[in-house]
């Protein structure tokens, strides 16, 4: 391998998702850029996961071993790596077509100062059929209540997590992900999208965001006090919403220019179009999240 390349570092915290973790694994194997490590930091998993592990090719590193959560397990597997380009693609996702990783390198190689590098996101159901187009974006006001980038289609400098401090905290399960954009956006960072779908993030029914729905607001409101009232709910929200369903409609109609690198399927071009739209997908805010943002906007609105 070249060795003028930057070494890219995929990490994944993982457990009790072994019906899914073979498809994480594969999409990275076959990312056409030669300079990757795949870390994988398993919790003690008790299903099929260690045999996928075992079986796994030799270039994925990994452990098994009681941990104290998800944000635990990427700290760990983040000591075990080394690579100047981070990416975190949880044991229930992965890498969407195979050039994914070449797009993010060739990003941060042509913005020298960026911190974070992100696209867009296909987001699948169980079997990995595509339900619809995910456009990401990082605000550069106020943020919506859920973050508004695709997780792992969003890749970081080593360089820009200050030494000595965790990548994540592990007392956030909610918003995780969410506290380490702020955090870096806090400390400078700057953002970069890159428009097109790098990653798949699949939907099914014992993902955190249907799980953890009592921990929204008191993370949210932790999050509040940290970094002030960043977040709100826009007056237009379903229109902007629409509208950015909307710009995803040509990547939907499109979906085989790509090449796989995770083993998704679409059905037929007119029903893709309509879910895309409609957006008739389930992960919608509860009445009790748009409370909160609610009373966030009304903070943001008193005189100081």
């Amino acid at each position: 391998m070249p060795d003028d390349l930057p070494l890219v570092s995929i990490l994944t915290p993982s457990f009790n998702q072994g019906r899914f973790l073979r498809d994480c694994l594969e999409s990275v194997a076959r990312q056409t850029y030669p300079r990757i490590e795949h870390v994988v930091v398993d919790g003690g998993s008790t299903d099929e996961t260690l045999a996928v592990l075992e079986s796994a090719d030799e270039s994925v590193r990994w452990c098994s071993e009681p941990d104290r959560g998800q944000a635990d397990a990427l700290n760990k597997a983040f000591g075990k790596s080394s690579g100047e380009i981070v990416g975190w693609v949880n044991s229930d996702d992965g890498l969407f077509s195979r050039d994914s990783l070449e797009r993010v390198v060739a990003a941060f190689a042509e913005h020298p100062g960026a911190g974070v590098v992100y696209g867009d996101a296909a987001l699948v159901d169980e079997s990995g059929r595509i339900v619809r187009h995910y456009r990401s974006r990082w605000p550069k006001g106020t943020l919506p209540l859920v973050s508004p980038l695709a997780q792992p289609a969003a890749f970081f400098r080593r360089a820009a997590v200050e030494t000595g401090e965790p990548v994540l905290r592990i007392d956030l399960h909610r918003f995780l992900d969410y506290e380490l954009w702020l955090r870096l956006r806090s400390q400078g960072a700057s953002f970069v999208r890159i428009p097109k779908v790098l990653a798949v993030d699949r939907d099914h029914s014992q993902r955190k965001v249907r799980t953890t729905d009592e921990l929204f607001g008191r993370e949210s409101a932790q999050l509040v006090e940290e970094y002030g009232p960043v977040f709100g709910v826009p007056r237009l929200r379903r229109v902007g919403g629409l509208a950015q369903r909307v710009r995803g409609l040509s990547s939907v109609w499109s979906w085989e220019r790509y090449e796989p690198a995770f083993p998704w399927h679409v059905d037929g071009r007119t029903r893709r179009l309509v879910r895309q739209v409609a957006k008739l997908d389930p992960v919608q805010l509860t009445d009790e999240q748009r409370r909160f943002g609610r009373e966030v906007a009304d903070v943001k609105r008193r005189p100081s």
